[in-house]
């Protein structure tokens, strides 16, 4: 079965990576195309920079770039390459970063044209980065990997997470979302925390479930979705006076492994394994 591994929402426009150079796109009430992309590597997703321009990035160091809504796409070189590229993120217009393989991170300050190695203390392979401004952002990955930078970028702490019991020793942190100066970082075994101090300290949120979470976004009414495997979809809408109230809106649903998780106004799109696509019925 197909891999899809990231989706991308984009007012009419819908993109869709996978495993062996697949992109799917489509536009408006139109069907979908598969657009052919240099190289047919794995695809392991696609973001939108505030410029304007997308990008996709998978295995191999692939980076590839489309400033024409995803109709064509130009690879960019890193140098060093990384054996693969597993989250892209834009600060703003023209300050952006791509984290991979063995600590391998880089940095844009010119819009994706150029991109630059930034030192890290750390091997461990990064699976995501996320900036709340050009100053402050955090990176996470393999096993508790987790570090943050208040000077972007020219020096990075450890971040310690409170840990509850789980089966493995030391799970992977394989997504982050930031919205306002507060960070979400999702995990394995249902791991999910929020930071309101610019990813200086974490506090757990309690999911109900003890499956890998790969996707984390907030929709525009507020509304905290998570993606995982085996069907996990959770919801989280706050309560006041604090906490959470949570939903699984699929219920048993595991037909797939969900990869790729995009947020809109007030609905959720998922891509994952076994070539599964949900999107809104309406």
């Amino acid at each position: 079965m197909g891999v899809l591994s990231g989706i991308l929402s984009r007012q009419d426009l819908l993109l869709v990576t996978g495993y062996q150079g697949t992109l799917l796109r489509k536009e408006g009430k139109g069907g979908w195309i598969r657009i052919p992309v240099p190289g047919n590597q794995d695809l392991y997703g696609v973001v939108s920079s505030p410029g304007g321009d997308l990008w996709a990035y998978g295995a191999v160091g692939t980076l590839l770039r489309s400033s024409d809504s995803g109709v064509h796409w130009t690879p960019v070189t890193l140098t060093p390459s990384p054996r693969f590229l597993s989250k892209v993120f834009f600060v703003d217009g023209g300050t952006g970063y791509a984290a991979g393989a063995q600590g391998a991170l880089y940095r844009t300050t010119d819009g994706g044209t150029h991109w630059t190695p930034v030192p890290l203390p750390t091997r461990e392979n990064l699976y995501t980065v996320a900036f709340s401004d050009v100053s402050h952002g955090l990176v996470a990955g393999w096993h508790r990997t987790l570090f943050r930078t208040s000077d972007g970028g020219a020096s990075w702490q450890p971040v310690k997470v409170p840990m509850q019991r789980v089966t493995r020793q030391k799970p992977s942190f394989n997504a982050l979302f930031e919205e306002g100066g507060r960070f979400f970082l999702a995990g394995d075994h249902g791991l999910l925390y929020v930071s309101t101090d610019e990813g200086a300290s974490f506090s757990p949120i309690q999911t109900g479930n003890l499956h890998d979470l790969y996707g984390v976004c907030r929709t525009g009414d507020g509304t905290l979705a998570v993606a995982g495997e085996e069907g996990t979809l959770l919801f989280f809408s706050p309560v006041k006076g604090g906490g959470w109230n949570v939903r699984s809106p699929l219920g048993s649903f595991h037909g797939s492994d969900f990869l790729g998780l995009s947020c809109g106004s007030s609905r959720v799109r998922l891509s994952g394994s076994r070539n599964v696509l949900l999107l809104p019925s309406s």
